[in-house]
């Protein structure tokens, strides 16, 4: 049997959840280290969960799913089917069932190249700009005399 690396089993000592407040004292010293790791970590973990999200979540899965399956068989159905078998008498033109889709790609794409374009033309430095070549982390070479300056 293999076993975890010191480090790692170390770690998952420190960072132990207690899940279950009935089988260890929920307010032990490993509470304490793991509130202090987390406030000292760059990684904001919430556990803030609205009330019946899974009930929302599943909610709106469902009715994507209605939505897709309508516009499918908005789409592939007959004129004719949807007007004398399914009674349906109010629909737009099937011309929109692939240009809404359409006009969402090719405006995807647009968006794409206007950012790009942007990001070039405005947002890039000109060539005789300094903060081309020098920032607060550059690191410019001495001459030999400020290196026996620093020595002294």
């Amino acid at each position: 049997m293999k076993h975890a690396p010191l480090f790692y089993e170390n770690a998952m000592q420190s960072l132990r959840l207690n899940l279950n407040p009935l089988l260890g004292n929920s307010k032990s010293s490993t509470n304490l280290v793991e509130d202090s790791l987390a406030r000292e970590s760059d990684v904001t973990v919430s556990t803030n969960i609205t009330l019946y999200a899974e009930y929302k979540g599943f909610f709106i899965y469902v009715l994507s799913a209605l939505a897709l399956g309508c516009w499918i068989g908005w789409t592939l159905i007959p004129e004719k089917v949807l007007t004398d078998y399914l009674s349906v008498h109010y629909y737009p033109d099937k011309y929109w069932s692939f240009a809404i889709p359409s006009f969402s790609l090719i405006l995807m794409v647009y968006i794409y190249l206007a950012l790009a374009l942007y990001n070039t033309e405005v947002k890039t430095l000109e060539k005789d700009d300094i903060r081309n070549f020098v920032d607060e982390f550059t690191t410019l070479p001495s001459t030999f005399e400020d290196d026996k300056a620093a020595q002294n």
